[in-house]
């Protein structure tokens, strides 16, 4: 069977206007980096079928931490666009983002996943 990898070009960027400070992944970008490769499962079909791919996941982190709306701007292959909702889904809590005056803001990340066989 071949070698599994995961890379991640991790390019956190969260959208809109209103927040002076973004959200981040409590613990920085190395953390969730950590997060993803210690969590993701590459799903055995996709590797079987030598399936690979940048799936590109985007949600909410709301005004306490928790994400909602996890939704796939970029497809791949349904398995591991279900991996890559299933990998949100099950993240802890983010620092949201936060305005001008220090208030936690919505705002919405977009998060991209390299799914890699080698």
């Amino acid at each position: 069977m071949k070698k599994l990898f995961l890379t991640l070009a991790l390019s956190v960027a969260a959208l809109g206007a209103a927040a002076a400070t973004p959200p981040s992944y409590n613990g920085g970008d190395a953390a969730l980096v950590e997060y993803l490769i210690k969590n993701l499962r590459y799903p055995l079909a996709a590797a079987e079928n030598g399936i690979e791919g940048r799936v590109i996941v985007q949600f909410t982190v709301l005004t306490d931490g928790t994400l909602s709306k996890p939704q796939i701007l970029r497809p791949v292959d349904p398995d591991l666009e279900e991996e890559a909702i299933r990998l949100v889904k099950a993240m802890p809590e983010w620092l949201p983002a936060k305005d001008d005056a220090d208030n936690p803001v919505e705002e919405t990340v977009t998060l991209p996943i390299n799914f890699k066989l080698s």
